[in-house]
Order: structure tokens, then sequence, then C-alpha cells
């Protein structure tokens, strides 16, 4: 499958990329990165992507307006909230716009991520 990571935190998106490449290397295809919301839309218009890991707060386009694109013009694509808020406000906004898990940050684990794989 082909993967998206889209995160402001440049440090963030190595590490999680790290994590995907490290514990998930038979399920990946290819791991695209974006730093904001209408990067990530620029990639899916260019490449069919399975699952977007996307993040709350970026600057540009934030993960709630990507996310309702998305499910909006590709109601194929997961979409995986991934935040350090853990607000239930803010989760609830991220579920609302069509994200199908919320993953937060200080939790991120592989058997976290696996359970994002494993419902596709």
């Amino acid at each position: 499958m082909k993967v998206l990571i889209v995160d402001d935190n440049k440090q963030f998106l190595e590490a999680f990329n790290f994590l995907l490449q490290e514990n998930f290397a038979d399920k990946i295809e290819e791991v695209y990165l974006a730093t904001n919301g209408e990067e990530c839309l620029t990639i899916l218009k260019k490449i069919a992507i399975d699952i977007v890991f996307m993040d709350l707060e970026m600057p540009v386009m934030n993960g709630i307006e990507a996310t309702h694109k998305i499910i909006d013009l590709y109601r194929n694509i997961k979409v995986v909230a991934v935040s350090f808020h853990s607000e239930l406000e803010d989760v609830k906004k991220m579920l609302e716009a069509g994200a199908r898990n919320y993953i937060i940050k200080e939790e991120i684990s592989p058997e976290a991520v696996k359970r994002c794989f494993t419902k596709l």
C-alpha cells in the first residue's frame, strides 16, 4: 500500500516514517511526506494513496479541512488522525471530518499503527 504522512513537524515526519519502514515494510510499497493539507491534496492528485496519517494543526491548511476535502474527493482513502491533542472536542472534529481513527502522538506504537492497517 501507499502511505502519506502529513505533519508540519519535520522531526515527527522522519520519526514516523522510520517507525513505518521498520515495522511494516512488508505492507508498504511507498511512503510520501507532506507538511500541510494543501501539499497533501497536491500529492493525492498525482498518486493513488491508500492511507493518510494526518496531523490536526498545520499552517496553510489544517488537518480537519484537509480531511473533509479528502473524504469528498477520494472516498476510498483512509484517513487516520495523528495529533498531540487528546481533547474530546479535537477527536470529535477529526472523526466528523471523516477520519477513521485517531492516534495521540504520545501513544504511537507499532501496535497502534497496526490496528489502522488491519482495518483497511
